[in-house]
């Protein structure tokens, strides 16, 4: 009994600790990233009223309360297991819910039960997909809910969940929650794929005005969320992101060209392969005083001819000689530069004019703004593909 309300004590003083650095921080305006489900692991036993007892030694016993959402799997094959099924002392992974009682023992909510684990068998990890970083035809990389980075290469199998849907790893979009199953060198072999539930973006909502393209660009790796899981969709579009698109929508090459001097990017980043790629290519370039100012917002021309760039480069854009008067009240605002790219994107409906009838150039993207002007550009490319 001692011992008992000794785990009782130690637990509630655990849960008092916890609230006094939540509401220290209560009054700063910082997002929290959703919680996933905990790894618990043990032996399970039927409990009382369609529960079930989960067992582990250093932990104690934890009840698990089976909802219409839990999944109870067969750890080999991912297929479903019937709750009358599971036999006492039965090995499992259970993924629960972070919400847990603080009773004795404590009870928690199970999402995802894989049991029928054989001897030394690599149990799957349940996954979440954050973001999208790089997909090609060799493959996908994704964060997970951890932070981590894993690949899901081409020649793993994938297959939907209770589902005869055709499914491969390019459906591995941000949300969509995935069991992983490893080789033994590591890398997985095997994924299963839940129903998509919608995007991860903790800023972002299904009524958004851009909420598709969000959706596409996010799933083809062009932009991502932070860590906190925010796609902020008002900020404006960066030079360095915009080189990260570009390379993504090239199918992230391997880069054989040498890194470029600039002298504000020598601290590396995650767009270092991107932009080393890109001046290789005459996509991009720099400053006069030999900065390429990463951070730097990009206009609505701008983007434009990065666009249009990419566009000759992959030998389309205006052919031989051309004229276009692009009808737009202040048109006189487009550098002379960036008018042949202007007009190209506008022709093909890649940027269009504001509601007022303006076409802003100089005016700066946002990436809610920069997701649908990607999506318009890949439009035409999929139209002249079927063409």
């Amino acid at each position: 009994m001692k011992k008992r309300i000794c785990k009782l004590v130690s637990l509630l003083l655990c849960a008092v600790m916890l609230a006094i650095p939540a509401a220290a921080v209560a009054t700063e305006e910082t997002q929290i990233a959703p919680l996933g489900p905990v790894l618990l692991t043990g032996t399970l036993s039927q409990g009382e009223k369609g529960s079930l007892l989960l067992s582990n030694q250093e932990r104690g016993d934890t009840i698990l309360h089976i909802s219409d959402e839990t999944r109870i799997l067969n750890a080999v094959s991912g297929e479903p297991v019937a709750l009358d099924k599971i036999r006492d002392g039965e090995t499992a992974y259970v993924y629960a819910g972070p919400a847990m009682t603080l009773s004795l023992p404590p009870q928690t909510t199970a999402v995802l039960i894989l049991t029928k684990i054989p001897a030394d068998f690599a149990v799957p990890s349940y996954q979440w997909v954050a973001a999208v970083n790089v997909v090609n035809d060799d493959g996908i990389t994704v964060t997970t809910q951890e932070g981590k980075q894993m690949t899901i290469p081409a020649s793993a199998k994938v297959t939907p969940y209770l589902t005869k849907n055709i499914v491969t790893f390019r459906d591995l979009i941000p949300g969509t929650w995935f069991l992983a199953w490893n080789s033994s060198n590591g890398a997985v072999e095997k994924a299963m794929l839940f129903a998509y539930d919608g995007l991860p973006f903790t800023d972002v909502t299904a009524d958004h005005w851009a909420y598709d393209d969000i959706l596409s660009a996010s799933s083809k790796g062009l932009l991502s969320c932070d860590k906190m899981l925010a796609f902020r969709p008002s900020e404006a579009l960066t030079r360095a992101e915009m080189v990260k698109a570009l390379y993504q929508m090239a199918g992230s090459p391997v880069v054989i060209q040498s890194m470029p001097k600039f002298t504000d990017v020598q601290n590396g980043g995650d767009y270092i392969n991107a932009l080393t790629w890109a001046v290789g290519n005459k996509l991009v370039g720099g400053y006069s005083d030999n900065t390429f100012r990463p951070d730097a917002p990009v206009t609505r021309q701008q983007l434009a001819v990065f666009l249009y760039r990419w566009e000759q480069h992959r030998g389309g854009g205006f052919q031989g000689a051309w004229m276009f008067q692009l009808d737009y009240p202040d048109r006189e605002s487009i550098s002379e530069y960036a008018y042949e790219s202007v007009a190209w994107c506008s022709v093909n409906g890649v940027l269009t004019g504001r509601s007022d009838g303006t076409l802003a150039p100089n005016a700066t993207v946002t990436r809610a703004a920069a997701a649908a002007m990607f999506q318009r550009y890949l439009a035409t490319q999929t139209a002249k593909g079927a063409n």
